[in-house]
């Protein structure tokens, strides 16, 4: 990335030993905690990687809009041989042949909907009669697109780095977007809303991880902070445009405008320093912390940054690290616990309009409680563990939708469970993300979150067809739900508790959990325990050694700058 605020001079205590320290045996998390909890450039990569989240509720709550059902009559041309069914606005009556045949099957005929009614895509491309249900498509086929590519985007950001696999699917959403606001037909319109969630859910997922890679420990508490209000800014605006535009085609440009904002991202995105370490690049390190130093104001001391562990190289993981055991379990837990969680969370938001007899009203305050419980989250991650945060959230969650099936309300109060059901369901999606990031390995985190979020959109795209349940049960959307929660809070109780604790560079220095922990031998851990031993006797004897050949280094460079001033 450019040099955006080069500093006049060389920075006195960072780069004063560039000449000889070794950027490969830093630490990533000493150095972003040595440039302060709230670093600029730190809270920079912050603002750019959380801002985003707007595009993506944006994308995602016009749909309800834009897809709703409209109601219709056939106009068919002044005709004595056919008449019109009652009931039936897909089919007429032919009178000659005494039969019933399909509307637009006569000459001229045509769908004609009402028109004090905003246009949608189902009256635009007339998705009813034997079309009917087609424009749940167009919700469902964008998550698609984001589960079909998050493992190879994931693998991709693990190889390539975070910061291209974070902008170029930015912009070509963008691109995608304002194709869809133009398709001229619904094959165009669904081609071109798989491709925005292809990239919508690519530089989502990367984003997230860059961000939590890109702050200090003490601040990644409060990650949820700002994540919170660009998603319910995008929920609420998405609301505001409907109001303000009548036609469809409008809402969705006005939708898609925003992400042209996005475009300076390019010159002021950092890339994360624990993919830096990891890949051992020293001249980027080395680039970054000058760049921090610049744009903070301030020097830090790389001696202090230095890792315990000094023997550090290059480790590249793919795909098939996953299916060590210790890993593997835990990608399981997750993409159930996922599942559960987009599902509750779609189910909710996309049928929020039906909450009240207006329609607004219902999907303005399903927007609205997920602000206030975004902040509680952050005072409950800082005050509780986030295994803790995680299980009373989802164990809430199963216990409101059964409030919303056994105890009856009347009116306006029906919406008091589904509301207190989404405020839960979102404290644990500020919770739950951070609890396994956190708990993977950098070698491995951002191809686990992207096959955890692969088969987590499995709830996300079930999600517009929740309502066909009740044609078994009128109750059985939130039973279901209910009874995956409580199964998904249990789950949460098998994962490592993350909280305050720096983030894993490679599979050895992964805890798979007291699942594991429960299994392991006395044997085991007195092996365990020696081998830690002397693995930390080695790293001390190597810290050792480097540290006298950096002063003696040190001496010789200021042994010269004197007699270069001689």
């Amino acid at each position: 990335m450019p040099d955006t605020h080069p500093p006049s001079s060389p920075p006195p205590r960072s780069n004063s030993m560039s000449a000889t320290f070794n950027y490969l045996h830093l630490d990533a998390d000493k150095v972003l905690s040595a440039f302060g909890k709230y670093g600029r450039y730190q809270m920079l990569a912050y603002v750019i990687t959380t801002s985003v989240h707007m595009l993506f509720a944006l994308n995602m709550m016009i749909m309800p809009f834009i897809t709703k059902t409209t109601s219709f009559l056939c106009d068919v041309p002044d005709s004595p041989n056919f008449s019109p069914l009652v009931g039936d606005s897909c089919h007429l009556h032919d009178v000659q042949l005494n039969t019933t045949i399909d509307c637009l099957a006569v000459n001229g005929a045509k769908y004609a909907y009402e028109e004090d009614k905003k246009s949608t895509i189902t009256s635009d491309f007339d998705l009813v009669c034997e079309y009917q249900g087609m424009a749940e498509h167009a919700t469902s086929i964008f998550l698609v697109g984001g589960m079909i590519v998050s493992p190879f985007v994931s693998q991709l950001s693990d190889i390539l780095g975070r910061r291209p696999l974070f902008l170029i699917p930015l912009y070509v959403s963008v691109v995608a977007n304002l194709i869809c606001a133009a398709a001229p037909n619904y094959l165009i319109f669904l081609l071109s809303r798989f491709i925005s969630g292809v990239a919508t859910t690519s530089f989502s997922m990367t984003g997230f991880v860059l961000c939590m890679e890109s702050v200090s420990l003490e601040f990644r508490s409060l990650i949820p902070v700002l994540t919170t209000i660009s998603w319910v800014g995008g929920y609420m605006l998405a609301g505001v445009f409907y109001i303000f535009f009548k036609n469809w085609r409008v809402l969705y440009f006005a939708a898609s405008v925003p992400g042209l904002l996005t475009i300076p991202f390019f010159w002021f995105t950092p890339e994360s320093l624990h993919w830096l370490v990891t890949k051992q690049n020293d001249k980027k390190i080395q680039k970054y912390i000058n760049e921090s130093v610049a744009f903070n104001k301030q020097t830090i001391s790389l001696i202090d940054c230095r890792s315990a562990n000094a023997q550090s190289s290059e480790k590249t993981r793919t795909f098939r690290a996953l299916f060590y055991p210790k890993i593997f379990v835990h990608v399981l837990i997750n993409s159930y616990i996922l599942i559960v969680m987009s599902g509750t969370y779609w189910a909710l938001s996309l049928y929020s309009t039906e909450l009240s007899e207006d329609e607004t009203t219902g999907y303005f305050l399903s927007g609205l409680v997920e602000l206030p419980a975004g902040f509680l989250s952050v005072f409950l991650l800082i005050l509780f563990k986030r295994k803790t945060v995680s299980f009373f959230s989802l164990v809430l969650t199963a216990a409101f939708m059964l409030g919303t099936v056994y105890v009856p309300l009347q009116g306006n109060y029906k919406m008091i469970f589904p509301l207190l059901a989404k405020s839960t369901n979102s404290i644990v999606w500020a919770s739950q993300p951070l609890l396994y990031s956190e708990g993977t390995p950098t070698t491995i985190r951002n191809v686990f979150s992207g096959v955890v979020s692969f088969v987590g959109e499995l709830g996300s795209i079930g999600a517009p067809y929740m309502n066909r349940l009740t044609a078994i049960n009128e109750d059985a959307p939130a039973i279901v739900i209910s009874v995956m929660s409580l199964i998904a809070g249990l789950l949460v109780l098998l994962q490592p508790e993350t909280k305050d604790k720096k983030l894993p560079e490679d599979i050895d220095d992964f805890d798979a959990g007291p699942l594991f922990r429960g299994c392991r031998t006395k044997k085991n851990k007195e092996k365990l325990k020696k081998d830690s031993e002397d693995v930390e006797a080695s790293a001390q004897k190597t810290l050792e050694k480097i540290e006298e050949e950096e002063a003696v280094e040190l001496l010789e460079v200021k042994s010269q700058e004197k007699e270069e001033k001689s």
